[in-house]
């Protein structure tokens, strides 16, 4: 199956590269961020102390959008509810892209000192994760879901440029 959502045309399959899988990611992430640019409310700058809040008023937007234009792109994003880190609170996230390579998002970090998202082929383990096929990208800490996005975006931009 091919997609030329992009200058060039991606075979969407199992057998993907890594590098593949990341740039399908972008082409949906990019749109969510086109469509949630908008004025920051100076009024929420503070970060909550507890981060569940954080989690579920941030994080959880930015992920629920970005589910929304995955799924338009034929991916389906889905939150690993039997996932806790009771140290963070972050969430872990399984992408189904097309075509039926799967991969493992996972969200890491110390609240509110570190954010991190770390993308990696899944395993046939659900509490197993892939370093040979992985990226971590450093997030910003922010009440602002566009300051998040572009985070997300920046990292996997660079790892794909390289």
């Amino acid at each position: 199956m091919e997609r030329t959502g992009s200058l060039r045309a991606i075979r969407v399959d199992v057998n993907m590269t890594f590098t593949s899988q990341l740039d399908e990611m972008l082409v949906a992430l990019r749109q969510t961020q086109s469509r949630l640019l908008a004025p920051m409310d100076h009024q929420q700058l503070l970060l909550p102390e507890d981060p569940e809040i954080f989690v579920e008023d941030v994080l959880g937007y930015v992920m629920d959008e970005w589910r929304q234009d995955l799924l338009k792109e034929g991916h389906v994003l889905e939150e690993v509810t039997s996932w806790k880190d009771p140290v963070s609170h972050y969430p872990r996230f399984e992408l189904r892209l097309r075509g039926g390579a799967m991969v493992d998002l996972l969200f890491a970090g110390v609240y509110p000192e570190s954010l991190h998202l770390h993308i990696s082929r899944s395993m046939a383990s659900k509490m197993q994760f892939s370093d040979a096929h992985a990226v971590e990208v450093p997030l910003l800490v922010s009440n602002d879901p566009n300051a998040l996005l572009y985070s997300i975006v920046g990292g996997l931009r660079d790892f794909v440029r390289r």
